[in-house]
């Protein structure tokens, strides 16, 4: 009577309904990071054979190893098959290389200068005999 609550929900008579509480179990996402580098992997060594006994990623990214004295730089990979690929990248002697060389302007007219026209002006002579033969044919067959 003193209950200020209009509405009363029925009344069960002994009977009590079987409710199970459902059960919640949150999902946790564990976060997978990616290391991330801002430059290249790898360090200095003292020779090839330290590059050979280095641990390296096993996502195959390359490593690089630059040697102490500069005379190379190594690079070791994990390939696909599960073995280790090493690349050793050194200096080329530039005394060794030919460059390309080319021609200024100035080369090239010396070079058309020094062109010996003798042989055209044999042809030229050539031709006008040629031209001649044919109008002295011309002529008689007509």
């Amino acid at each position: 009577m003193y209950n200020n609550n209009y509405y009363q929900p029925p009344r069960n008579l002994g009977i009590q309904p079987n409710y199970q509480q459902p059960i919640y179990q949150p999902m946790y996402q564990v976060p997978i990071s990616q290391p991330t580098s801002n430059g290249l992997l790898g360090k200095l060594v003292d020779s090839v054979d330290v590059v050979k006994s280095m641990d390296i990623p096993l996502d195959g990214s390359v490593s690089y190893f630059p040697l102490t004295d500069g005379s190379a730089i190594v690079s070791k990979q994990l390939q696909a098959d599960g073995t280790s690929k090493t690349t050793i990248y050194r200096p080329i002697n530039d005394e060794n290389i030919e460059l390309p060389k080319y021609a200024t302007l100035d080369d090239i007219k010396k070079e058309i200068k020094n062109i010996d026209l003798s042989e055209i002006d044999d042809l030229k002579e050539e031709i006008r005999e040629l031209k001649k033969q044919l109008k002295d044919l011309k002529k008689k067959g007509d």
